[in-house]
């Protein structure tokens, strides 16, 4: 039986790449939306700013990774 390929979106920081490779699926949407966050992408809504607040809570270390592995082109956002 061939094994199947699980693809993941094309995440912009190494930290968000190691991390989805270290926890499989699961962890996609946070990833994805960590990384708009951080580069301003998301929209600034009352849910978003408690998501982003949550996440960083629980994983201070992911998301400062994301913001320094982020490419130049994308600006850092203040995660609070």
């Amino acid at each position: 039986m061939p094994m199947s390929l699980v693809k993941y979106p094309l995440f912009q920081s190494a930290a968000a790449r190691r991390t989805v490779h270290r926890h499989g699926a699961n962890c996609v949407s946070d990833l994805c939306f960590l990384e708009e966050w951080a580069s301003g992408r998301a929209k600034s809504s009352a849910a978003n700013i408690l998501r982003a607040s949550q996440i960083r809570r629980t994983n201070p270390t992911l998301v400062q990774e994301i913001d320094r592995t982020l490419p130049a082109s994308a600006p850092p956002r203040k995660h609070s």
